[in-house]
């Protein structure tokens, strides 16, 4: 763990982790949210830009700057001309972290000509040298020089300003959320509905793609394949006006980031890491704290390391050895919800104080699959109200009984059926049901 209880409440206590970036195995930063209880982000929650030094000792390892008007930043490491790591949000402000020095820089100029609107900042990555600014609206800026960006989709050989986003009609999911690239004269550029464009060194041309589904990453991988993923996490390879889908859409959730290392390609998101094996996504062979402790990645410029995050932990993979750097439950308090766990119940753990409910809990944990369907079939028998209260514990025991026993899927169905929800959260850990069943490898319906 590269925390101990003193630097965790010092340093990330009340976070979750955004983004990440990778300068080597003991050099690299994160960004981390505040968590809050407001649905609606009002007032913004701190976004804390924090620098790792694991060569440094204990005490003096992290530094940290904090802002409170960053809004759903990506971090990129560069080590060109200049080695540096920037972070840009959806209004294109930019915190930049260098030898010498870090600092909120002047923001990207993303006013659309002709009009008072502007585009929103989507991501930044680093493509050979170089980082670039990816943005709604078909827009990519390439950083010249701290606080100076260049836009690269406009003028001679760019891309034309659409009339939607003139008039304020084009939306949050018209224009760019990736890019990727295997030279400066061969880049691709997604997003929008079925929206890929490519730069050949001196002119940008929208490509044919054969669906108008969302498009949220594509990777250049190191077999030659572009690789682009959609909406529900689907998958599709190909190359030009060549594409092909590998998987349909079936996550509850996007991936956030792709990236190829060590031969394959990675998908993040969230709800954990999947990797391309034999043509599908396939959940890797992964120590079971580390599971937890994955998402966005980034890989070293060197290509020897990927760095990983989910919001609760992350972790560093070389290719053949995964490494926890920290996990937010080694540093839980116990709540009185755990407090009450402490009681018996027939499992020897009592999960809840509602009885017909840890009744039924016992049933699920200990007499197997047929005895949990037969308790689960009178709908008039149950407390159905109670159920759907309960949804996170009794769908969770399910589900991770489906390790050991595969009729337990038929259990899990039969809550949902009876209005248990996939999608609760369980607020000192941040899983859902369907989190746990996708980083598990296993369908939920």
């Amino acid at each position: 763990m590269i925390f101990d209880k003193a630097t965790w409440e010092s340093f990330a206590e009340g976070f979750t982790v955004y983004d990440v970036a990778i300068s080597s195995p003991t050099r690299f930063w994160l960004e981390l949210v505040e968590q809050t209880d407001s649905p609606h982000r009002d007032p913004l929650p701190r976004t804390r830009f924090l620098s790792v030094n694991l060569k440094k000792p204990l005490g003096e390892r992290f530094y940290f700057h904090e802002f409170g008007h960053f809004r759903f930043s990506r971090l990129a490491f560069n080590k060109g001309a200049r080695v540096e790591v920037v972070a840009v949000d959806l209004g294109g402000h930019v915190y930049c972290y260098a030898a010498d020095g870090d600092q909120e820089e002047s923001r990207i100029a993303t006013q659309l000509e002709g009009s008072d609107l502007v585009s929103a900042v989507t991501g930044i990555f680093r493509i050979q040298e170089s980082l670039y600014a990816v943005a709604t609206d078909r827009r990519i800026f390439q950083r010249v020089n701290p606080g100076e960006w260049r836009e690269i989709t406009k003028g001679v050989g760019g891309i034309p300003v659409d009339k939607r986003s003139l008039t304020g009609d084009a939306g949050m999911n018209f224009g760019f959320r990736s890019i990727s690239a295997f030279a400066s004269e061969d880049v691709y550029a997604v997003g929008g509905e079925g929206d890929v464009w490519h730069f050949d060194g001196t002119r940008w041309t929208q490509l044919p793609f054969p669906s108008n589904e969302l498009l949220y990453t594509v990777c250049c991988a190191g077999d030659g394949n572009v690789y682009i993923t959609g909406n529900m996490g689907s998958l599709w390879v190909g190359r030009k006006d060549r594409w092909k889908r590998l998987a349909q859409g079936t996550f509850s959730v996007p991936f956030k980031d792709t990236a190829w290392f060590a031969g394959r390609l990675w998908c993040g998101s969230d709800y954990g890491l999947w990797v391309l094996q034999d043509g599908k996504l396939e959940v890797p062979d992964q120590p079971a704290a580390v599971r937890t402790a994955c998402g966005v990645i980034d890989i070293s410029p060197d290509g020897t390391t990927m760095l990983t995050a989910s919001p609760t932990g992350a972790a560093l993979y070389d290719g053949n050895k995964w490494e926890l750097l920290f996990s937010n439950s080694a540093f839980a308090v116990p709540s009185e919800k755990a407090s009450e766990r402490q009681q018996l119940g027939r499992g020897g753990e009592r999960l809840t104080t509602h009885d017909g409910m840890q009744e039924l809990l016992d049933v699920i944990g200990n007499d197997g699959p047929e005895a949990s369907l037969h308790a689960l079939a009178d709908p008039a028998k149950l407390d159905l109200p109670a159920l759907r209260a309960h949804s996170w514990l009794l769908l969770v025991n399910a589900i991770s009984a489906q390790s050991g026993w595969a009729e337990y899927s038929q259990v899990v169905n039969r809550l949902v059926e009876l209005g248990a929800d996939p999608d609760a959260i369980e607020q000192e850990s941040g899983l859902t049901p369907r989190a746990l069943a996708q980083s598990m490898g296993l369908p939920l319906a």
